[in-house]
């Protein structure tokens, strides 16, 4: 693989931030929905991974470097799991069951609540990063993460026809895993899969 899109620089760690808020607000907005009938829109913030391992392996992928690779990754979760944390402590306040001051204390309480996950997929994107890479093995750690998605689409498939539940994430995962497949089978055809180290 030779696309690079993010790279080792400031303005490239505020763009991935952006898109982490962007992404916290997507998962608040859908956490406001029902999980429990047919299209649970609810379950894009909790209880499905697909959506998560499609971009965040994206980043890992389309990063310059590991370190890269890494810090992209850990920032874009840090900030949708920050995102997501003061929205559920705003939910909190506007059902009653506490003041407004809880909700404006989240706003530094709240920074340690994505920490744990930045980390493990900080790690993860350490390892995924290496599947830029041309030899077998880093074509299998490359698609991976599709091995997962279609994991996870089958089983939320599954739950459609059983419990009549999922319909939307079943839909989700199923484009996540398209376009991932489609974007990592097209870049890594270009020019024989070249891999061309940078920084």
């Amino acid at each position: 693989m030779e696309r690079i899109i993010f790279k080792h620089e400031f303005k490239s760690y505020v763009f991935i931030s952006s898109l982490g808020v962007l992404a916290g607000l997507l998962v608040a907005f859908f956490s406001q929905f029902p999980h429990d009938d047919l299209w649970s829109l609810a379950l894009f913030s909790s209880m499905t991974c697909g959506f998560w391992i499609c971009t965040c392996s994206l980043i890992a992928l389309f990063s310059s470097n590991q370190y890269a690779a890494g810090l992209n990754v850990a920032l874009y979760v840090y900030f949708m799991f920050y995102v997501t944390g003061i929205f559920k402590r705003l939910a909190v306040v506007q059902h009653g069951y506490n003041t407004i001051s809880y909700f404006y204390n989240g706003f530094w309480q709240e920074l340690a609540y994505g920490l744990p996950y930045a980390v493990g997929c900080f790690a993860l994107a350490l390892v995924l990063w290496h599947g830029r890479k041309s030899k077998p093995m880093h074509t299998v750690v490359r698609f991976l993460p599709l091995v997962f998605i279609l994991a996870e689409t089958v089983f939320l498939i599954i739950k459609v026809f059983t419990v009549k539940q999922g319909l939307f994430m079943s839909i989700v995962d199923t484009i996540c895993a398209i376009a991932y497949g489609w974007i990592v089978i097209n870049t890594s055809s270009k020019r024989g899969s070249r891999y061309i180290p940078t920084e």
